[in-house]
């Protein structure tokens, strides 16, 4: 897909982070990844709190969500219509209405694995707003300790979008996926953002690598992609981490010299009950 003007599109210097050889825009589009556009970050962030609030009613098809969050006020707004722009932004970055493989893929695993929701929830936030896709480069390229602060996001936001966003926009762009980038757990600080290490548990590991095998990759190259670089993860660590994911069913890891295969699709489509998952 060709690119030019700054348009949100796969195509680009950083596609290379998130999109592999194989990638197909309609298979992409169908797993749940959205591949142009604006998102939430415009107006939001990604409302893990509210995420994790509408997730524990225990709904599952779009009606239960729309109604715990309007009507039950489960993501606890004063008015409604502060609940209904909050689940349009929720349903939007989320995918709850539509439910494409990659959130009935996050919905399984939330029941699951309590400590891996956050860097679950930014993965698919990742998949689904290309804007904060955009500063994940920021937040990777950060030591321990460094500061990250506001205008290194609104720099990238100018580098790969001149002229699209107004002084306004970019700095409320900015701090919101600032904000998004704290609450997954890799800065840390109310008004200095200071970079730290995350450790995602091994099934968020495998959620990853399922999204970087829609994305295009395979084999090793699963392993350095975009999706394991932005839960701290070298190569060697992202393969340790899908061993144990192995051990739980929900990944298959084989190497033979210097030949290493790895399979996400089967295993977790079967372990999470989401038949959608082995034709990504």
């Amino acid at each position: 897909m060709a690119s030019s003007g700054g348009s949100l599109t796969r195509a680009g210097s950083r596609a290379a982070l998130w999109y592999g050889a194989r990638a197909e825009d309609a298979k992409l589009s169908l797993f749940g990844i959205k591949l142009s556009g604006g998102g939430a970050h415009q107006s939001k962030t990604m409302m893990f709190v509210e995420l994790e609030a509408l997730m524990g009613t225990g709904a599952s098809t779009p009606e239960e969500f729309r109604s715990a969050a309007i009507e039950e006020n489960a993501i606890g707004k004063a008015t409604s219509n502060t609940r209904r722009l909050t689940f349009r932004h929720l349903a939007s970055l989320y995918g709850l209405v539509d439910q494409a493989p990659l959130t009935k893929a996050l919905m399984r695993l939330w029941e699951s694995d309590l400590h891996g929701r956050r860097l679950q929830a930014l993965l698919v936030a990742l998949a689904r707003d290309p804007l904060l896709r955009e500063t994940a480069p920021v937040v990777m390229a950060g030591s321990v300790g460094q500061s990250l602060q506001r205008p290194l996001f609104e720099e990238t936001f100018v580098a790969a979008f001149p002229g699209r966003f107004s002084e306004k926009m970019l700095r409320s762009l900015a701090q919101n996926c600032a904000s998004s980038w704290t609450q997954s757990g890799h800065l840390k600080g109310a008004v200095k953002k200071l970079r730290q290490r995350v450790t995602p548990t091994p099934p968020t590991v495998a959620f990853a690598a399922l999204i970087a095998t829609a994305s295009g990759f395979g084999g090793p190259a699963i392993l350095s992609s975009g999706w394991m670089k932005a839960l701290d993860l070298a190569p060697e660590q992202a393969l340790d981490a899908l061993r144990r994911a192995e051990s739980i069913g929900l990944a298959r890891v084989r190497s033979a010299g210097d030949v290493t295969e790895i399979s996400v699709r089967q295993p977790m489509a079967t372990a999470l009950g989401v038949p959608e998952l082995e034709h990504v």
